[in-house]
């Protein structure tokens, strides 16, 4: 199947929430990665922004390039810090100074590598990762993103998301499936979780990003059905839902 070509999506410009930037000919992917995505560079980004008419961008630190975000705010510097903002990944061993240094090149907020952590479903290990970085971020005025695996967990993370003082954000409509991604006959919108979403979405402090539909749907290139799902995010709290490209962690040029 051939490229999909498609109007300019936004004439009076727009922002893209969730994209990122790999040239591992200048830094190198990570040896802990556990996949290893295409490369994506500055000048293909930018040819990319230009055809749908993005102005501004959030550029999200790859988990594949680890927890050195020196790509990224070199990627940030050379995208414009005046339109391009960070998503950074750190670890504990970042000290203060190195969270000011990213905050001043950008930075905005961390991702949770809760890859790292091994608990991508354990909901006791997620909330201590929580609560351990919102303390580290909350005075900088940042947001807090991450993405698990556990639609169960969403109650109890639920409870947690509204004590810790700042914005969380989760990215890849959650893992929430489309129709084509579940058992025949379920309802998509009765599956584990989403009410929960729905739910800290109407609250104002938990943000959702509609991006990578591949992960939640078969039915490419289009993702028809994932219309009842996004509705329902969108129906919740219209101000909370994002849209990102996830430019360019494409699964067909994935290799492990």
């Amino acid at each position: 199947m051939g490229p999909i070509k498609v109007e300019q999506l936004f004439p009076e410009g727009g922002c893209d929430t969730h994209h990122h930037i790999f040239e591992p000919h200048n830094f190198p992917y990570s040896p802990n990665r556990h996949l290893t995505p295409p490369k994506a560079t500055v000048e293909q980004f930018q040819a990319f922004k230009e055809s749908l008419g993005i102005t501004h961008s959030v550029l999200t630190h790859g988990l594949s390039c680890g927890h050195d975000c020196s790509c990224l705010t070199a990627f940030i510097d050379k995208l414009g810090p005046s339109t391009t903002r960070g998503c950074a990944v750190i670890n504990e061993e970042t000290t203060d100074v190195e969270i000011e240094a990213l905050h001043d090149s950008g930075v905005r907020g961390i991702r949770l590598d809760l890859y790292g952590y091994k608990s991508m479903e354990d909901l006791q290990k997620q909330i201590r990762i929580l609560r351990l970085y919102a303390d580290r971020v909350r005075p900088k005025g940042w947001f807090l993103e991450f993405l698990q695996i556990n639609q169960g967990n969403w109650e109890g993370l639920g409870q947690v998301i509204l004590t810790l003082g700042l914005q969380v954000v989760t990215d890849h409509h959650a893992l929430m499936k489309a129709e084509s991604m579940l058992p025949t006959g379920a309802n998509v919108l009765s599956q584990p979780g989403l009410a929960d979403i729905v739910a800290l979405l109407k609250t104002g402090n938990f943000w959702i990003k509609t991006s990578a539909p591949y992960r939640s749907s078969t039915i490419a290139p289009y993702y028809e059905d994932m219309k009842p799902l996004v509705l329902t995010l969108v129906n919740a709290n219209p101000q909370r839902v994002l849209w990102g490209s996830n430019y360019r962690s494409d699964p067909v040029t994935w290799t492990s």
